[in-house]
């Protein structure tokens, strides 16, 4: 097994309440990394780390954490009520100000 990281509506029991995001790092030795993704900032923090694994999850699926969708919604991954993550590949994302400019880092 490659290193990749895995983004789901947790737990792993779709049966189970409540449900929440969350996120886990997994190797050829198992599982390396698991945690919750409760805000944009631990979303961005750990596509910071992690976000060239990322598998299984188109970029249209991300969570979001509140606030009206962004128009457009071109470059725009995830957002919560004042910001928006917005870039061109999950390792180079960025967080930025709703009402601020949406110029991102090339690859």
């Amino acid at each position: 097994m490659t290193k990749a990281l895995h983004i789901f509506l947790g737990p792993d029991d779709p049966e189970a309440q409540p449900r929440a995001w969350s996120y886990r790092v997994t190797s050829a030795e198992g599982v390396s990394e698991t945690g919750p993704l409760s805000s944009l900032d631990a979303l961005a923090e750990v596509l910071q780390r992690h976000g060239a694994l990322l598998a299984d999850l188109p970029w249209t699926e991300l969570p979001t954490f509140g606030g009206a969708a962004p128009s457009p919604t071109d470059g725009v991954w995830s957002w919560d009520e004042r910001r928006l993550l917005v870039g061109v590949r999950p390792d180079l994302l960025e967080l930025i100000a709703r009402d601020g400019p949406r110029e991102m880092a090339s690859p």
